[in-house]
């Protein structure tokens, strides 16, 4: 009977323990990092069996895909006969799941939309629409008639930094319209989408030579830490390898949008900066939850930990 009730026990500990985030579970590759001219991504990994392939689908279908191949239908909402900017309704109208990510941007509806919340969409029969948060990328536009949406790939992270942090349509308007002041960009209507063709990828040579990288890697990847310089931009980590392989391209072209001091000196930075970011992020629970809360988000489903992106400070 003894014997019984250890198994289960340690069952029951070995699942909570699959769902947290956190070290031990997580081993930050400090010593391993992926380096080109200035910047790093220092791997994330599972430790073994930590994570579970059961909790998620084993393939799922990026927003690209699934609108290319018109296998989702997003529309706009209304709440009490008025339109709504901070909610899009969605249908999986496939066979297969389909991850949705914080950071990704739609063109089109009303208004342009950048995705607020990183969630699996489920095949569904019923006439039912999903719910999804959004953020607004474009103040001055409010079309009367709502255009088809398309992908328009990845948000920048200081657009993502900002809306993870605050949690706030007006703060994610005030900092593309600082964007725009920036680039010197006249606008009566701030189209960031406009905007994002500046800030495309420009060092294609790294992005290239990382996402090789990650497709010759056969390691249980969990996420990265970007660097550039001696800069912590952030990381972002999800719940299982699958996750993080169909996110990996996405939230590197958001790492690689941040604009630096052009200079020919490259400066690492020092592990104990590393080690004291990481330790402020995975020590334990708590002390990821205070982090958080001012310097990234975390997205659950079923109340287990879906994506963790944290920013650096």
């Amino acid at each position: 009977m003894k014997r019984i009730f250890f198994i289960y026990f340690f069952i029951f500990i070995a699942k909570n323990s699959i769902a947290q985030l956190t070290f031990p579970n997580l081993q930050v590759q400090y010593d391993s990092a992926w380096v080109c001219n200035h910047y790093q991504l220092i791997p994330i990994i599972f430790t073994p069996n930590t994570f579970n392939y059961n909790l998620f689908p084993k393939q799922l279908l990026t927003l690209q895909q699934a609108l290319q191949q018109k296998k989702l239908v997003v529309k706009e909402n209304y709440f009490d006969g008025n339109d709504n900017v901070n909610s899009l309704s969605v249908k999986n109208i496939s066979k297969e799941p389909i991850l949705l990510l914080d950071g990704e941007l739609l063109k089109g509806g009303k208004q342009d939309r950048m995705i607020a919340e990183t969630k699996v969409v489920y095949p569904n029969e019923t006439n039912e629409l999903e719910l999804v948060n959004v953020f607004c990328v474009e103040k001055g536009r409010w079309s009367k008639k709502a255009k088809k949406f398309s992908s328009e790939g990845f948000a920048s992270n200081s657009i993502r930094k900002m809306a993870d942090s605050t949690k706030t349509q007006q703060q994610v308007w005030r900092e593309i319209e600082k964007q725009f002041e920036q680039y010197q960009v006249p606008s009566a209507t701030f189209p960031f989408l406009e905007l994002q063709k500046q800030l495309a990828v420009k060092d294609t040579s790294c992005y290239n030579y990382f996402v090789q990288k990650f497709k010759n890697t056969n390691v249980n990847c969990a996420g990265f830490i970007a660097v550039y310089d001696t800069t912590i931009i952030g990381t972002d980590v999800f719940a299982n390898p699958t996750l993080t392989s169909t996110a990996f391209q996405n939230v590197l072209s958001a790492y690689m949008q941040m604009v630096f001091p052009v200079s020919d000196t490259v400066i690492r930075v020092s592990k104990q900066k590393l080690q004291d970011f990481t330790d402020k992020l995975f020590s334990t629970e708590n002390n990821q939850k205070k982090f958080i809360e001012h310097h990234g988000n975390i997205f659950y489903t079923n109340k287990k930990p879906l994506h963790l992106v944290a920013y650096g400070y």
